[in-house]
Order: C-alpha cells, then sequence, then structure tokens
C-alpha cells in the first residue's frame, strides 16, 4: 500500500514546512506540492521541497482552493492520499485500510489562543482517501466531493494531525475576511448551500460580530442540513455560542432536546450545560454539565472534565453552597480559576 501526500504551499512558510515534510518521513512514499512559481523574493520553500524529494508543480494562484488542491490531485500515484497543509503536522500515523472504505476520517488537534490563553480543540475531517475518485469543490472551505456523485463509505482512522494555524489572532483575522470575499462569491452561484451560510457565520464568529454570526447560522439552519454532514454539529454549537455571547440566552433555549443525536458528544452537552446556566435554570445546568463529564468524544479541551466541574461550582458557590461549590472545584484538578476559587472560599 503506498499514500501519497497532496498539499497546497503558500511561500514564506518555511519553518511549518519543514516540521510538516519532517513529519511524512516514512509515512508516504510520495509528496506532491503545488505551490506558487519562483518569484524575486528568497525563501527556502523550494529547496526544502527537493530536500524531501517532492514532486513540485507551479500555479499562479487561481483564487480557489479547490482548484489547487484538484490539481495536487492529478500528480498522485499512490493507493491512497492524504491531504496535508504546511501548518499541520503528522503526531500519530496507525492506518490500516479496509478495502471497503473509499473515506477516512483523522483527527486533527487544532492549537489556538484567546484572552492570551494557550488553547486546543479538536475536529474531525475527511483527509485520507482512495486514489482516484474523489475531487474538491469549494473556492475556499473545500469539500470533498465522489467522481460519479454516489454516496461513499466514511470510517474513523487513527490518524492524528497537529495544526498551528489558529495560534496568531491577527492573522486569524485577515483570514476570516478574506475567506468571507469568496464565501459570498460562492453564495452568488449558490444560495440556498448550508454549508456556505454556515462558514460566512463562522467568518463573522471569529470577529466577534455575533449579530451578523447569527444571522448566517440561522439562514444555514432553516435549510434544514443533514445531520450526518460533518459540519452541522459544529453549526449547532457555534450558533449556540453565538446567541450566548449577543445576550439571546432565552432563545438560545430553542436548540435544547431537539438535537438529541448530538448529546453523545461532551461539547453539545456543554453548551446546553451554559444555555440553561445563563437561563438561571441552575439545576438542569449541573445535570447537563455532570452528563458532559461522562463523556469521552469531546473536541475542546475541558470540557468533558474541569470546564464542566468548574461551571457546576460557580452555580454552587452562586447559591451559597460553599461545601459543593469546593468539592467542584477540586475535581478541576490544577485549572488555576478552580483554585483561586478555593483559596477565596478557604
Amino acid at each position: 500500500m503506498d499514500i501519497s501526500a497532496a498539499m497546497i504551499i503558500k511561500r514564506g512558510e518555511e519553518k511549518e514546512l519543514e516540521r510538516c515534510l519532517k513529519s511524512l518521513k516514512g509515512i508516504v512514499s510520495q509528496i506532491v506540492a503545488v505551490t506558487s512559481p519562483k518569484n524575486e523574493k528568497e525563501d527556502e520553500t523550494d529547496r526544502l521541497l527537493s530536500d524531501f524529494g517532492a514532486d513540485v508543480f507551479y500555479l499562479e494562484w487561481p483564487g480557489d482552493y479547490s482548484v489547487a488542491r484538484n490539481e495536487s490531485l492529478k500528480h498522485v500515484t499512490g493507493d491512497y492520499v492524504l491531504v496535508i497543509d504546511t501548518d499541520e503536522y503528522i503526531k500519530r500515523f496507525d492506518f490500516s485500510p479496509n478495502p471497503d472504505v473509499h473515506v477516512y476520517r483523522l483527527l486533527r488537534e487544532n492549537e489556538y489562543t484567546d484572552s492570551d490563553m494557550a488553547l486546543s480543540n479538536r475536529e474531525r475531517l475527511n483527509r485520507i482517501f482512495k486514489n482516484g475518485l474523489f475531487h474538491y469543490e469549494g473556492r475556499v472551505h473545500e469539500q470533498l466531493v465522489p467522481n460519479d456523485g454516489k454516496e461513499c463509505i466514511t470510517e474513523l482512522t487513527d490518524v492524528i494531525l497537529g495544526h498551528t494555524g489558529y495560534t496568531d489572532p491577527s492573522s486569524m483575522l485577515e483570514k476570516s475576511r478574506s475567506y468571507r470575499e469568496m464565501l459570498f462569491s460562492m453564495l452568488e452561484d449558490s444560495p440556498y448551500d448550508p454549508y456556505v451560510l454556515f462558514q460566512i457565520g463562522r467568518t463573522y464568529y471569529v470577529e466577534k460580530d455575533y449579530e451578523n454570526a447569527v444571522i448566517y447560522f440561522e439562514k444555514a439552519l432553516n435549510l434544514d442540513p443533514d445531520p450526518d454532514l460533518e459540519y452541522v454539529e459544529s453549526l449547532l454549537e457555534t450558533y449556540g455560542y453565538a446567541l450566548l455571547n449577543h445576550g439571546e440566552a432565552k432563545k438560545a433555549m430553542s436548540l435544547l432536546g431537539v438535537y438529541d443525536e448530538f448529546s453523545r458528544f461532551a461539547d453539545f452537552l456543554f453548551l446546553c450545560g451554559l444555555i440553561y446556566m445563563n437561563n438561571a435554570l441552575f439545576d438542569e445546568a449541573i445535570a447537563e454539565f455532570e452528563k458532559a463529564a461522562e463523556t469521552d468524544r469531546f473536541s475542546v479541551e475541558g470540557v468533558n472534565s474541569y470546564l464542566a466541574f468548574y461551571n457546576c461550582g460557580v452555580i454552587k458557590e452562586v447559591l451559597g453552597d460553599r461545601s459543593a461549590a469546593i468539592s467542584y472545584y477540586k475535581k478541576c484538578g490544577d485549572y488555576p480559576p478552580s483554585k483561586d476559587a478555593i483559596k477565596r472560599l478557604g
């Protein structure tokens, strides 16, 4: 079994590129790199790609991520394709293909910052697939699409990518605005595509423009997207947080008890706890946080452990139950706010 890595590369990111290429060593038999033609600006991109034996193909940036992705797919020769970006790297690669499966969803661990705190979350992405069966569609936030239009068989796999593309807040804002221009262009062609509407809402959410985020998330949800699609859980959760951040906690109650298929995820249970908490339904909030703490499927670090217990502690402290509050805070381990709360309560 041979695996080809397919990459589209922006020049000037040599540090991340070298880390990515090193992580592929011994895993893939071919690296296909699509990048812009050489220019007067000196960088180490071409040297690095040459050092790691990559097959390099030059393409003027087409303003369309799918065009660049599909260009890379033209040149892969392996039985399977691994799509990986410059700011990603292999953390674990335990891959045993099943001949009946077409696509594999790996786990990506995103590192990011919020209020100067280093945080992480996790998401499942369709990034490994049989060669020759797929292409990409969408100018930005491109999606993998079967060539024959038929439903494909997807399976989770024990492959983990690290991702550091969200660690610079200013860079995130710049990307968000750039993506939104492309997404609005896509919306002109597909005005009833819930995925495009979701992604537009997410760009506003990144910029903390919660009013517009809510508008576009609701437009997406009004089109009844299939709950089995990989982005729908994120759509619901981000919509819930946008409502809470926009001061519409009562409206957020509409998410409760409607999407039971997502109750197996700690992230959704944690959001439900926050919605109850913001509506002063404290017993219900604690019940949701405790269910989140018992769930091992999560994306955002802490929602199934210290963050859930901390919120329970806050509720008990507000209600004047000092003993119960301390008990919950102690379950948070080394989480700094909980340690401060224990000191405060003596």
